[in-house]
């Protein structure tokens, strides 16, 4: 065997040697980039959440102030029991209780502010909604036979709101004009203050009190029955009803035409409804109407029977041309009503349009009698306002009902009512004269 030459391994060794040398280096070189790029990473990392932590740091401190400073303010907002012993302390209060009982008073005025105008604008919505259901009823309204003259006045007067309008002579019980007929007709309502003329007429013919003198309403008070009736003084007519008795009341409304069918020539009337024994106190009820359901129909008939001195027609609207040249009256009863006991009732009612409760349905050249009601229903406001003229010569009867759900939308419809009754009676005593 041949032996290998030592100047044939040498270069061999060193070519190992320095690939080995050559390779851990290299492995040594990328170990430690991969040691230095991983350490850039995280410190790109922790840089960034660094960033968001000072943001989020930013954020919180801004979120604090706002609450330090809304806290700062609700501080300053106090209970009303605080608010009424900083009131009573008046010139001792230092600078902070001062700042204290004006933020709370403008926080108050501010929620009290935001509150009626949402309730305002719940009631002005529901104004809208009853004004629309008139006028859609008004449109579907029977008008065959009517005076197109009078009714057109009556649905001027009304001015759109939602009511009704029943013109009619008390003479003969003829029907000129009803607006609304839906409403006149087949929709009772509480008649408030108008209970009053069939209270007063029934005591009147009860003679449960003396007329000639004032009626002892209270200890300090006492008041006849013109200026009662005028002014729509309640505990009077208490006092009256209870001197009555329930049942004397609801004998005397129902002779008066009311919880029955008048027997008007449209369809869709309703009888209304009386009170029944124990639903409600006798004083109440002869006062304010509670428990009553009346229509505008059977309203103005039994108005038109106290301006002709006690005959309760049968209101009628003449269809065909013979009957309007020849209308027959259909007397339905006779009211037990003496010339003195209308005399007095009248005095009241000319009494509440010259200086009482119906003053705007004043009219200074012929002589307008009326009666007022307002009070709430089931849901709205009502506004009643029955009259007739001329108090000498009776020819014709007006009876208006409008409702609303504003606070004030009774007196406003009442008025509007005695002053549709007066521009109704107005025209059409042109028009029939004419």
């Amino acid at each position: 065997m041949r032996k290998v030459s030592l100047h044939v391994v040498m270069p061999l060794l060193l070519v190992i040697l320095t690939l080995i040398v050559g390779t851990f280096l290299n492995t040594e070189a990328q170990a430690k980039q991969s040691r230095q790029s991983s350490s850039k990473k995280k410190t790109t990392t922790s840089k960034s959440r660094g960033s968001s932590r000072v943001a989020k740091n930013r954020k919180s401190t801004a979120r604090k102030q706002t609450r330090r400073g809304r806290s700062s303010r609700y501080k300053l907002q106090i209970s009303n029991k605080e608010e009424k012993n900083l009131v009573r302390r008046r010139g001792r209060l230092s600078s902070a209780d001062k700042r204290k009982l004006a933020t709370s008073r403008s926080a108050r005025r501010r929620r009290t502010r935001a509150r009626y105008l949402a309730r305002l604008r719940i009631l002005r919505a529901r104004d809208n909604a009853l004004r629309n259901i008139a006028a859609s009823n008004i449109l579907k309204d029977i008008t065959s036979g009517e005076d197109p003259d009078i009714r057109s006045a009556a649905v001027e007067a009304l001015g759109g709101r939602s009511g009704t309008v029943v013109v009619m002579d008390p003479t003969n019980g003829r029907v000129y004009t009803i607006v609304n007929q839906q409403m006149a007709l087949g929709s009772p309502v509480k008649p408030c203050s108008t209970v009053k003329l069939i209270v007063g007429l029934a005591a009147l013919h009860e003679s449960v009190f003396d007329p000639n003198e004032d009626v002892q309403i209270s200890s300090r008070l006492s008041m006849n029955l013109t200026d009662a009736m005028a002014r729509s003084n309640n505990q009077l007519f208490q006092v009256l009803g209870r001197l009555l008795g329930f049942e004397r009341v609801i004998n005397y409304a129902e002779n008066f035409g009311f919880g029955k069918l008048t027997g008007i020539n449209y369809p869709g009337e309703n009888p209304g409804f009386l009170p029944e024994e124990g639903e409600q106190e006798t004083g109440l009820m002869s006062s304010h109407g509670e428990n009553f359901g009346v229509t505008a129909i059977q309203l103005a008939a039994f108005t038109g029977a106290i301006a002709n001195g006690g005959n309760l027609y049968v209101p009628h609207t003449p269809r065909t041309a013979a009957e309007q040249e020849h209308f027959d009256p259909i007397l339905k009863r006779k009211i037990e009503m003496t010339t003195e006991d209308r005399l007095r009732l009248m005095s009241g009612m000319i009494g509440s349009v010259n200086f009482g409760t119906g003053k705007l349905a004043n009219n200074p050249i012929a002589q307008v009698a009326g009666k007022t009601g307002t009070c709430t229903g089931n849901r709205d406001r009502l506004g009643l306002f029955t009259s007739f003229s001329s108090v000498d010569n009776p020819k014709l009867v007006v009876t208006v009902i409008t409702t609303g759900s504003t606070a004030n939308a009774a007196s406003r419809v009442l008025m509007r009512g005695g002053a549709a009754s007066v521009d109704v009676l107005a025209f059409a005593r042109t028009v029939l004269d004419g």
